[in-house]
């Protein structure tokens, strides 16, 4: 059994007999905004974790004993619940009752289905209430596992209540004392669990650099927009309990009023006064924005203990709800973070079992907004500046991030003490006290009864004084959302990487016209005979290149444009590009020719000849190989320049080729290096750009073989999913124009009938009627209303 015993008030005779009756409460009556309002705990809680329940309870001069059983029920196969409630006088345990044979009936219906079998069993159970006034609830019949066990564990922990087989990350889930310890965002009570004292915790305080926000809002109205409906259903029952009074006030004109009838009128005016201004002042109260205080701070004791707290007045409702960038995996932006809220009754209602809000949209939004706000506190904190690897490690968490708990070392419990006050609540007089930060003061070593008389602090060591708490800095959320900053952000970086190129010298592929190639080497025919010329020209697309071989067998090709077009299509541009890519991968593939340098070989350089016409409009850098005497002007820095940045270009465009089909850090085994960079920071890329053409040769043909067929196929895939999808659409438009096909024809077909049955009317008014058609009818009736007809005038008077 569970035994739950509450030094409160107690209840009266009449008082109990009421909390059988579901949706009973006087709560909803008081001005406090108390979070009990249906009047269903009692009932739906005990028989949720027990088949049966027996309250006893103390009030001024009377005890009084209420007895719900589903097992006396069964057993006596009752169709309605029988509820024995016996009452008793506190000095003389005499009985209060007017019918003596219904009391011993029920007193021995509660000997014969409760745990307490005689009256001196019974009356041991007031006496448990050691107050003048209080109540003790027992819950027996406790529900079963499957398993046969008990769904609450009270052997595994003595001095705790379990959930049994729900072991899991947060304990609030399962330890019914470390759930207690936060149930309430002000602990103003004392909790006794197995004889054991709870240490409650005042969770704003109990956080490291804790910070709190006030978030203004107009968006939570769901509460407000159900009652001004409320109230306007009540001014409108008014106004008809008015309207009805006045209708008997008009009947009784010739009969002289009564004063009853006077007041029933009064009373009804006065009533909808009333309830027209509770509903002014409910739709003044809608249209109030309201403010929340958010909480946030940082758990350093155990950072898996982390999320929001949301609580409904003072009650919490749902805990451990992760938000903003602790929904992100291995993200230590918010790690440890909790943050705390507690939301007044009129703002988010909960629902009935305390467990989640009414209103989800409300609700995920509050978290939306609680996630934007963490951000907020981890900025003003420095948090997110820093290195948060470090951050945890000056507070015992090494470098593994699966640690929960914090190192038991000393150091870092010194660490955590100074950093975060140590708070106690006082027995008698209920104020949080703070006490000096001293490694005297452990959790282990606090006793069950603490009192303001045993703080060291001579300021605070009387339960007479004022209770001081730490003092939490306020904080202001950004105007500016995150989205622009990072769009700000984003857009700076860009500016940045642009300018950057702008500085950079890079030598851009130029244009040359067809019709000036033969100017440019018409000079350099002789010293160029040992020189391999290709040039293609391509008619489609007016585009020739032009292929130079130089000594060290590396090949520029540069693309000349043809003057005569100038204005490419988009199209066209597209083909180029593509045969550019074909071209450039045949000549990268292909075995050029070699030509071997030695002594008897003469000294081939290349040579850069420039246009400098400027009519042509045009610049251009030709790379020649030949025995000339301007070659010689050259020297062999320019010449590996040269060399370096065609191989830089090459290795570039190949790279966008490449990374286009392949993941950046997963090439063929082919290749012989593990990622791209490798392939493009190698120098067998400029020694021996053979090899290379090969295994660039095996890659292409990879691209084609198998990501091109792949390719293919999704996008057939999808084409196939559209074929689908616009069929089934076909089937259902066809389908509705099928409906309203038929829709139209029969408001075709009641038109007519109307048409008919007008003509009847007119002949019957002698009014006449069109000569022609039916669907004549509609003007000629349009034209004798605009006539001033006597006759219809008439007619219409009859």
């Amino acid at each position: 059994m569970l035994c739950f015993l509450d030094d409160g008030c107690g209840m009266s005779p009449e008082e109990a007999s009421d909390i059988i009756y579901f949706g009973t409460s006087k709560k909803r009556l008081s001005t406090l905004k108390f979070i009990g309002q249906y009047g269903n705990g009692l009932k739906s809680g005990s028989m949720r974790i027990g088949k049966d329940f027996i309250l006893f309870t103390k009030k001024e001069e009377t005890m009084t004993c209420v007895f719900f059983s589903q097992t006396f029920c069964e057993r006596e196969g009752l169709s309605e619940v029988v509820v024995p409630i016996p009452s008793w006088l506190t000095r003389t345990r005499e009985s209060v009752t007017d019918d003596p044979q219904k009391f011993s009936t029920e007193l021995s219906i509660i000997y014969k289905y409760s745990p307490f079998k005689t009256e001196a069993e019974l009356m041991q159970q007031f006496n448990v209430i050691y107050g003048k006034c209080g109540t003790l609830l027992v819950v027996y019949n406790l529900k079963l596992l499957l398993s046969g066990e008990p769904e609450l564990d009270v052997k595994t922990d003595r001095e705790d209540i379990l959930m049994a087989g729900a072991l899991g990350d947060f304990p609030e889930r399962w330890s019914f004392r470390a759930y207690t310890s936060v149930l309430y965002f002000d602990p103003w009570m004392r909790i006794f669990i197995q004889a054991k004292r709870v240490r409650t915790k005042y969770l704003c305080y109990c956080l490291y650099r804790p910070r709190k926000y006030l978030y203004v809002t107009s968006s939570f109205k769901g509460a407000f927009k159900c009652e001004v409906k409320k109230a306007e259903e009540a001014v409108k029952r008014a106004e008809l309990i008015l309207k009805e009074a006045q209708i008997k006030v008009n009947h009784s004109d010739r009969t002289p009023l009564s004063s009853s009838a006077k007041d029933v009128l009064q009373k009804a005016l006065e009533d909808v006064k009333a309830k027209q201004k509770v509903l002014q002042e409910k739709q003044r109260e809608l249209k109030k924005a309201r403010t929340l205080t958010l909480f946030f701070g940082v758990n350093i004791e155990n950072r898996s203990q982390a999320g929001m707290f949301i609580y409904s007045s003072n009650r919490l409702i749902k805990m451990h709800e992760k938000v903003g960038p602790q929904l992100k995996l291995k993200s230590l932006l918010g790690e440890g973070v909790v943050g705390i809220v507690n939301i007044p009754l009129e703002i988010m209602e909960p629902s009935h079992n305390k467990q989640e809000f009414l209103n989800v949209h409300e609700y995920n939004h509050l978290l939306k907004v609680m996630g934007q706000y963490l951000v907020q506190y981890c900025k003003d904190t420095g948090i997110s500046n820093r290195n948060l690897t470090l951050f945890w490690n000056e507070f015992g968490y090494p470098d593994n991030k699966d640690m929960e708990k914090s190192s038991d070392s000393v150091q870092y419990q010194r660490r955590q003490a100074m950093a975060i006050p140590c708070m106690i609540q006082c027995d008698l007089c209920l104020k949080w006290r703070v006490l000096p930060p001293s490694t005297n003061y452990q959790e282990k070593e606090f006793f069950d009864i603490w009192i303001c008389a045993n703080n060291p602090n001579l300021s605070e060591n009387s339960c007479h004084r004022t209770e001081h708490l730490p003092s939490i800095p306020l904080g202001t959320m950004s105007t500016v959302s995150q989205s622009k900053n990072e769009k700000d952000r984003q857009l700076r970086e860009s500016v940045q990487r642009y300018q950057n190129q702008l500085v950079e010298p890079r030598q851009q592929p130029q244009f040359i016209p067809v019709n000036r190639i033969t100017e440019l080497t018409s000079p350099f025919q002789a010293s160029t005979s040992k020189a391999s010329w290709e040039m293609k020209r391509k008619r489609s697309q007016n585009l020739a290149s032009i292929e130079v071989e130089t000594s060290n067998s590396n090949s520029d090709i540069i693309p000349i444009l043809d003057e005569s077009d100038t204005d490419v299509p988009l199209k066209q541009e597209k083909k180029e590009v593509s045969l550019m890519k074909k071209e450039e991968k045949q000549e990268l593939c292909s075995d050029t020719p070699e030509i071997n340098r030695n002594s008897s070989s003469p000294n081939w350089e290349s040579m850069p000849v420039e246009d400098l016409n400027p009519s042509s409009g045009y610049k251009a850098r030709v790379s020649v190989s030949g025995d000339c005497k301007v070659a010689s002007s050259l020297t062999e820095s320019s010449q590996s320049t040269s060399v370096k940045e065609t191989v830089r270009k090459l290795t570039s465009n190949l790279r966008e080729i490449l990374l286009y089909f392949f993941p950046e850090y997963q090439l063929p085994s082919e290749f012989g290096q593990a990622s791209l960079e490798e392939l493009t920071a190698c120098s067998e890329l400029e020694q021996c750009p053979e090899q290379t053409n090969k295994k660039l040769k095996m890659c292409f043909n990879q691209i084609c073989d198998v990501y091109m067929v792949q390719y293919e196929k999704k996008l057939k895939r999808r084409i196939q999913s559209v074929i689908c999808d616009a069929n089934k659409r076909a089937v259902v438009n066809e389908v509705s124009l099928g409906q309203c096909e038929k829709k139209r024809k029969l408001t075709e077909d009641k038109l007519n009938k109307l048409r008919v049955k007008l003509a009847v009317l007119l002949q019957k008014l002698q009014l006449g009627g069109p000569a022609g058609d039916l669907e004549q009818i509609d003007a000629y009736l349009e034209a004798l209303l605009k006539e001033d007809n006597l006759l219809f005038q008439k007619a219409f008077c009859k």
